[in-house]
C-alpha cells in the first residue's frame, strides 16, 4: 500500500501542471456525476415525509383581551388564539367546505328545523377531562343568557338544544334556517370548567387568560408587561388531537399593538411570519426568499354604503356616481392587484354568481348629472370612513373620482372606537365607506332585507325593496342548489338596478409564513383567524424515508 501511495505521488509529480488540471477536472466531473446519480436515485426510492418539531414565532396584529369563544368578536388577537387552542362542531376546511370537526355527522330532518348532531368518540379537554354533549348544550346556553352578554347571542336566539345521549346533540329551530350549518362552527368552551363562574365574573375569570380546549395547541405560558398588557402566549400541540397530533412542536405568538410594530419586530428578526400584511407591502414580501405570502378569501364586500333617507341620493345620482368609479384602476393602484372587483354582494371565487365588471364612463356619468341636476344646485355630501389606512386610501380614491363629474363630496375620517355605536347603530352618515361579511353560506337577511334598517340590523343603505325582501327570506330555506343560484343572480340583478350601495372590491387577506413553513392549503374561510383550520398539518422539519412500492417497481 506505501508503495503505491508513492509511485502515486511519483506519478502526479512528473504531470505538468495541464495535466493535473485535466486529472482534478475529470475527477470533480466524477464525484459530481455519483453525487447526482445517488441523490436522483434517492429522489426515486425514498419519500420526503412530514416530522413532528419545530418552532414557529408570529406576530399577531392587535392585543387579545378575553380570549373565550363564546365572548371575543371582532377582535384578531383573540381570535387567533381562540382557534388554535378551541374547536366547533364543524370546521371551515379546504375550498371554503363546511367539515365535521368535534361531530362525527349531523341528521337534518325532511322540514329543516332539527339537526341532530353526532360526536365523535373519545375526545379530551387539554386537562384529560372527556368532551360530551353537556359541554355543547351548555356552550349554546351560555351564549344564550342575556346576562352573558355574548357578541354571538343574536345567531342562536330561538333555537333549543337539548342533550340526547352522550355523544348526541339535537337543534330545534324555529324556522328552516340553511346557513345554521356554519353556525355550528362556534367554538365548544368546558362546561366542567365554566360552570360554576357567575355571568358576571366570565369576562374576569382566569381561563380566560389561560384557555382549556380541545384545539390542536395547549396553553404553556403567557408574558405580561408589568401594566398588565399581554406581550406573548406560548403554545404546545396537543399530542392527544383528535385529527392527529401537529408536527409544529411549539408555537409562540407575539402581539404588537399595529401593524408598523408587527412590521418592525419581522424585520427585526424577533418573529417569522405575521398574521396580517398591508396590501402596499405584498410586492415587498414576495421578493423576499426568506418568506412566503400567503393570500386567502373571505365572503366579504367592502361598497360605499347611501343613506337613501337622504334627498340628494337619487337613483340618477347613485348611478352616476357609480359610473364614475374606474374599478380596474382602483385595484390595480390604489389596491396593488390584491382585490377582486365587484359589482354585487358575492364574490364569483366563493359564490356559483357571474360578476361583469360594473360600466365605467366619466362621460355617462357627467350627462347623467347634467339631466337631472337643478340649476345652480351644488351637489355635495360626506363620505364617511373608518381610521384605517387603506380605506382612506380608497375614499380619497372616489372622492377624487367624484369630483371628476361635478360633484363636491368631503371626506370625513372617523375612529373606528366610535363607528358602531355613533356612526353605524344611529346611521349618522350621509355616505360610509365599509365592509360587511356574509358567511360562507350568505345570509343576505341582515345587511338588505327592509325590516334590518334599524339596529341591530345593518341595512347600512336604508333600503327597501319588497321583491329583494322576499328573495333573501327565500334563500335562507332553500337547500337546492340550482334554485339557490337563480335567487342569487336576480338579487345581484335588484341590487344593480336600485344602486342603494356602489359595491367596489373584496381585498386578499395576506399573512406571512417564513418558507421553512409547509403543509397550510386554506384559501377560503369565514374569517381570517380561521387559516389554521388545518394547523395540524403545517410542519417544518422532513425525513425521507424509503418507498418500498417504489423499490419493487424498479426491481431494485
Amino acid at each position: 500500500m506505501h508503495n503505491w501511495l508513492n509511485s502515486l505521488k511519483d506519478t502526479w509529480l512528473n504531470f505538468s501542471w495541464t495535466k493535473r488540471g485535466l486529472v482534478i477536472f475529470f475527477l470533480i466531473t466524477l464525484i459530481w456525476g455519483i453525487y447526482n446519480s445517488v441523490d436522483v436515485l434517492l429522489q426515486r426510492i425514498t419519500t420526503e415525509e412530514p416530522v413532528a418539531g419545530g418552532t414557529l414565532r408570529l406576530g399577531i396584529v392587535g392585543r387579545p383581551l378575553l380570549k373565550n369563544p363564546i365572548l371575543s368578536s371582532d377582535n384578531e388577537g383573540d381570535r387567533e388564539i381562540i382557534n388554535l387552542v378551541y374547536n366547533g362542531l364543524f370546521r371551515i376546511g379546504e375550498g371554503g367546505k363546511i367539515l365535521p370537526d368535534l361531530a362525527e355527522k349531523v341528521e337534518i330532518s325532511p322540514d329543516e328545523r332539527t339537526y341532530t348532531v353526532f360526536l365523535k368518540d373519545n375526545i379530551l379537554w387539554h386537562d384529560g377531562t372527556p368532551f360530551s354533549a353537556d359541554d355543547v348544550v351548555f356552550t349554546i346556553e351560555t351564549i344564550q343568557d342575556p346576562d352573558i352578554k355574548s357578541p354571538l347571542n343574536l345567531n342562536w336566539r330561538g333555537v333549543v338544544v337539548e342533550k340526547l345521549a352522550d355523544n348526541i346533540v339535537r337543534f330545534n329551530l324555529r324556522n328552516p334556517y340553511v346557513p345554521f350549518l356554519q353556525n355550528l362552527t362556534v367554538k365548544i368552551i368546558p362546561k366542567h370548567i365554566w360552570e360554576n363562574i357567575e355571568a358576571v365574573n366570565f369576562p374576569h375569570a382566569e381561563y380566560n387568560s389561560k384557555p382549556i380546549g380541545t384545539g390542536p395547541y395547549i396553553f404553556e405560558s403567557l408574558e405580561k408587561l408589568k401594566t398588565g398588557k399581554i406581550v406573548s402566549y406560548n403554545l404546545v400541540a396537543n399530542q392527544s388531537y383528535h385529527r392527529g397530533a401537529p408536527y409544529i412542536s411549539h408555537i409562540s405568538l407575539l402581539f404588537y399593538d399595529n401593524y408598523d410594530e408587527a412590521k418592525t419586530a419581522l424585520l427585526r428578526g424577533d418573529v417569522e411570519g405575521l398574521n396580517s400584511v398591508a396590501l402596499e407591502d405584498a410586492d415587498f414580501f414576495q421578493q423576499k426568499r426568506k418568506y412566503r405570502l400567503v393570500k386567502i378569501l373571505s365572503p366579504r364586500y367592502y361598497a360605499v354604503f347611501l343613506n337613501l333617507k337622504k334627498d340628494i341620493f337619487s337613483l340618477p345620482l347613485r348611478k352616476a356616481l357609480d359610473l364614475a368609479i374606474d374599478r380596474e384602476k382602483l385595484v390595480k393602484e390604489i389596491l396593488h392587484n390584491q382585490a377582486i372587483e365587484l359589482n354585487s354582494p358575492f364574490v364569483p371565487q366563493i359564490f356559483p354568481v357571474s360578476n361583469s365588471s360594473p360600466q365605467y364612463s366619466l362621460k355617462k356619468a357627467q350627462q347623467l348629472i347634467k339631466q337631472n341636476a337643478k340649476k345652480d344646485e351644488e351637489l355635495k355630501f360626506k363620505l364617511l370612513v373608518p381610521e384605517n389606512k387603506t380605506l382612506i386610501n380608497v375614499a380619497n380614491f372616489l372622492i377624487n373620482s367624484w369630483r371628476n363629474i361635478g360633484l363636491s363630496p368631503e371626506l370625513q375620517i372617523v375612529p373606528s372606537s366610535i363607528l358602531t355605536k355613533e356612526i353605524i347603530e344611529k346611521r349618522n352618515y350621509d355616505a360610509l365607506l365599509f365592509g360587511e361579511e356574509i358567511g360562507i353560506i350568505p345570509d343576505l337577511f341582515p345587511f338588505w332585507h327592509s325590516s334590518q334598517k334599524e339596529p341591530p340590523g345593518l341595512n347600512l343603505s336604508n333600503y327597501s325593496n319588497s321583491r329583494l325582501d322576499k328573495l333573501v327570506e327565500e334563500i335562507r330555506t332553500i337547500t337546492e342548489e340550482d334554485k339557490r343560484r337563480q335567487d342569487f343572480i336576480e338579487i345581484q340583478k335588484i341590487l344593480n338596478e336600485d344602486k342603494p350601495a356602489l359595491f367596489l372590491y373584496n381585498s386578499y387577506h395576506l399573512f406571512l409564513l417564513p418558507r421553512k413553513v409547509q403543509g397550510n392549503s386554506i384559501s377560503i374561510v369565514n374569517f381570517p383567524s380561521e387559516k389554521f383550520s388545518d394547523i395540524e398539518k403545517w410542519y417544518i422539519k422532513t425525513k425521507r424515508r424509503i418507498n418500498f412500492s417504489a423499490l419493487k417497481e424498479k426491481n431494485l
